[in-house]
């Protein structure tokens, strides 16, 4: 499909092919036209663009997915990731991290990307969040890992995110078939730094759950936590399972973390 350009805006589309970045903000309009000498508002010149095809939108206002000329046309790269991309270009204050499933297939430890992407916030954002965001709250104690152009939770941030916050995971059945891989990138001191300062609910979750996928780090953690009181995990309901290790009473999970194989 072929795509005009421009009259008076051929040097803006000149250096964002040479960039070619795949999100651009009002602001990078503003300054490529000021360079250019185009005194037009950096509004009207993305409107412009965007009519011909070379720019698309995403669901962050101000914020457009560029589609260079080898894309042949105005085509999206389909990117998963592009609503928190364009939300973290326009909100860069927010402290985020790509979380659970959306995390594991980041780092290529999940086969698939959910439907919603799932993103841990360190602090609620006081902006619209994307509807194809699906929002968490947890605050990382390990550095974020860069996966895919976004940042990410590591193996141990996942792992201690689900037990945090077991309620906002969306399929246990799904986790069965991924936590396997990011338990096996689980190192022990990491994870014990991870779950510092955190509530002992986290801590017994957190054992109870890789204890067989990984004895040697659910022994670490238990070497540094005892549990005191019964812990749920789920909901309230009819226990499927309870682990007197741990003092877990589940009613969460579909499959018993007791029985699946180690994988160190």
């Amino acid at each position: 499909m072929a795509r005009s350009i421009p009259i008076g805006l051929s040097s803006v589309l000149e250096e964002l092919e040479l960039e070619r970045p795949e999100l651009v903000t009002t602001a990078d309009i503003a300054r490529i036209s000021e360079r250019a000498g185009i005194v037009m508002p950096a509004r009207k010149v993305a409107s412009r663009l965007k009519e011909r095809g070379w720019l698309l939108a995403t669901p962050q206002r101000g914020v457009w997915e560029f589609a260079p000329a080898e894309a042949a046309g105005a085509f999206s790269s389909s990117d998963p990731l592009l609503p928190i991309k364009a939300f973290a270009l326009a909100n860069p204050f927010a402290e985020h991290a790509l979380t659970f499933q959306t995390a594991a297939w980041a780092l290529g430890l999940a086969n698939r990307v959910p439907a919603r992407i799932e993103v841990a916030f360190a602090e609620r954002p006081k902006v619209k969040i994307p509807e194809q965001v699906s929002a968490v709250a947890y605050a990382s104690n390990l550095p974020t890992v860069d996966a895919k152009g976004s940042n990410a939770l590591a193996p141990e941030g996942i792992a201690v995110n689900l037990a945090q916050r077991p309620s906002s995971v969306r399929s246990w059945d799904s986790v069965r078939e991924w936590l396997p891989d990011v338990s096996y990138e689980l190192d022990a001191k990491a994870m014990l730094r991870e779950l510092e300062g955190r509530p002992p609910s986290v801590w017994a979750r957190a054992g109870y759950l890789i204890q067989g996928l990984r004895p040697d780090v659910a022994k670490a953690i238990e070497g540094a936590f005892k549990p005191k009181a019964k812990i749920r995990f789920g909901t309230k309901g009819k226990a499927l399972r309870n682990d007197e290790r741990w003092m877990v009473s589940d009613s969460a999970l579909p499959f018993d973390p007791r029985e699946m194989e180690s994988v160190r």
